[in-house]
């Protein structure tokens, strides 16, 4: 059990506070709560992080890459459907 006023001051400015939210209390109000490390433990690892974060890349490259293509090809397209206007066409 703690004792604080969160139930009557609450957090963010009058808002709310973790129990009223549906969150258990945290204690922070305790002696060396700050040192006691983090609230939660993951539920699982990745196996192997490098080889996820490596094939994320070579997609995201790849990818990259396919979008520059294709902007390309679309600013060509645009580029030679251009029609050159003159001041006396426009006069006419």
């Amino acid at each position: 059990m703690t004792h604080n006023a969160c139930a009557t001051v609450k957090w963010n400015g009058g808002t709310s506070w973790p129990v009223e939210s549906g969150h258990g209390c945290l204690g922070c109000s305790e002696p060396d709560f700050w040192d006691g490390g983090g609230f939660y433990k993951a539920l699982s690892v990745p196996a192997d992080p490098l080889k996820f974060v490596a094939a994320s890349s070579v997609v995201g490259a790849g990818v990259g890459a396919a979008v520059g293509f294709a902007n390309r090809a679309s600013k060509n397209a645009a580029r030679s459907a251009h029609e050159t206007t003159t001041l006396a066409d426009l006069e006419k």
